[in-house]
């Protein structure tokens, strides 16, 4: 039979305002706002507490996507055990708009960005960093300056990636993000002015330099074969924080790139902290061009498998490396004697032990090392081809010896000398020198033998 009437069922309607307490699962309509409410019930029925629940409708998502009447957040913090007061009262909480909360965070995702590998993403990463580090408005308004996500992936670009002032560029790892340059002789990144103005032009037209950048967990790579441009440029900028950030080129014999410039093109370099980073293969690992550059820090950094050398002071002033790792490299650090720069703690795979210590300028002073003597030389190689001193203490048991002992080279003789005290009876020790190598020994029985090295190099 053909349903020829729908029979017409009433519920409650009038004004938001006049909404009432409505009975369980009876049904009020809002004509005004156009929103539909059904009362719980009360507590001697089962509900969990007295009043009305809304029910979602098609009238209800432009509330979802712009004002957030209908779904608001506020922060709860209920994991600690107990919900946190976030405003001005526990009954007035903070509420803010679904729009406002995910404002809260920059993906480079929202502009575009694929990160698959395939997808040349120069343009999208570009339009990124230049929308929320406006020109007109992030030199001026701090809340412009907002951090940029880079979700694993990776991202090709065929152009380098312009890196403005106060940007923060944030990435889930050095080896979970990485900005690949797949189109030739060219950088990955440079930072840039506030205009995105890069090398002679950087400062022009009234632009701001580069300054207060930090860039975490990002892999810049260039899968090119035969480059010479830098992977990464530092120019005319000041407080840039890069931290475990990786620098790889794919560079075959014959190409030899920094892997990092830093350079002063229109303006002094300074105060740039590089953390937890890893140089791998290339010519250099990083060469400091300008002849303004100072305050370089290197910490806990690995330099592996360059060809040339992993650090070019040229006339950098202030240069520091703490703990840093130099393995298959052809040189370690090139210093024109006065940069006023130190090493504390940096290890040398490929050479005597003895480099790992403290480096002061042209100083250097070896970390201690502790060896057992015997009748058998041990062989020490000297860390320097002029001079070498050493300071040592031999003991057996109660019975020591303290002294210096000084080595000279030169082409044509070898000089040393021996200055020392001793307990009575003291240790029958010897320690001598020729072309290659100084020996240490004890006539009889074992030693305990602890010393360093200081040279200059």
């Amino acid at each position: 039979m053909a349903v020829t009437q729908i029979s017409r069922i009433q519920h409650r309607r009038g004004l938001e305002q006049d909404l009432p307490q409505l009975s369980a699962a009876e049904l009020g309509w809002s004509l005004d706002t156009r929103q539909l409410y059904i009362g719980n019930g009360t507590l001697e029925e089962g509900a969990p507490i007295v009043g009305v629940t809304r029910i979602l409708t098609e009238h209800d998502i432009d509330d979802i996507t712009s004002n957030g009447a209908f779904i608001s957040y506020t922060f709860k913090g209920t994991a600690a055990g107990y919900t946190v007061q976030t405003g001005s009262s526990a009954i007035s909480p903070v509420v803010r708009t679904l729009q406002a909360k995910l404002d809260d965070t920059v993906n480079v995702r929202d502009f575009g960005v694929i990160g698959d590998g395939v997808t040349d993403d120069t343009t999208a990463i570009n339009r990124a960093i230049q929308q929320i580090y406006k020109s007109t408005v992030s030199n001026i308004e701090p809340r412009a300056r907002r951090t940029i996500t880079f979700p694993g992936g990776t991202y090709l670009v065929s152009n380098p990636i312009l890196i403005p002032p106060y940007a923060k560029l944030i990435g889930d790892g050095s080896q979970s993000v990485i900005i690949v340059q797949s189109q030739g002789n060219r950088s990955v990144a440079n930072v840039c002015d506030s205009t995105f103005q890069t090398g002679a032009d950087l400062g022009s037209n009234g632009a701001i330099l580069p300054q207060d950048i930090e860039i975490q967990g990002i892999h810049f790579f260039n899968s090119n074969t035969a480059i010479t441009q830098p992977i990464f440029v530092i120019d005319s900028a000041s407080n840039v924080k890069v931290h475990s950030a990786t620098f790889r080129s794919n560079a075959s014999a014959g190409s030899y790139p920094n892997l990092v410039s830093i350079a002063t093109s229109t303006s002094t370099t300074s105060k740039i902290t590089l953390e937890n980073c890893k140089w791998y293969k290339g010519g250099n690992g990083i060469s400091i061009i300008g002849t303004e550059v100072s305050s370089i820090r290197v910490y806990d950094s690995l330099f592996d498998n360059l060809s040339n050398t992993a650090i070019i002071l040229n006339d950098s002033k202030n240069f520091g490396s703490i703990g840093n790792y130099f393995g298959n490299v052809g040189g370690f650090v090139i210093s024109n004697g006065n940069n006023a720069n130190y090493s504390i703690g940096d290890y040398f795979y490929n050479t005597n032990q003895a480099r790992t210590g403290i480096t002061l300028g042209n100083l250097q002073i070896s970390s201690s090392q502790q060896y057992t003597l015997s009748s058998t030389d041990l062989v020490l190689n000297p860390i320097s081809n002029t001079a070498t001193v050493i300071t040592y203490e031999i003991r057996n048991n109660a019975n020591a010896r303290f002294g210096t002992f000084t080595y000279t080279k030169s082409n044509t003789q070898i000089l040393y000398d021996d200055s020392y005290v001793e307990t009575n009876p003291g240790v029958s020790a010897n320690i001598s020198a020729n072309t290659n190598c100084i020996l240490v020994s004890v006539a009889s029985g074992t030693a305990n033998f602890k010393f360093n090295f200081k040279t200059f190099t």
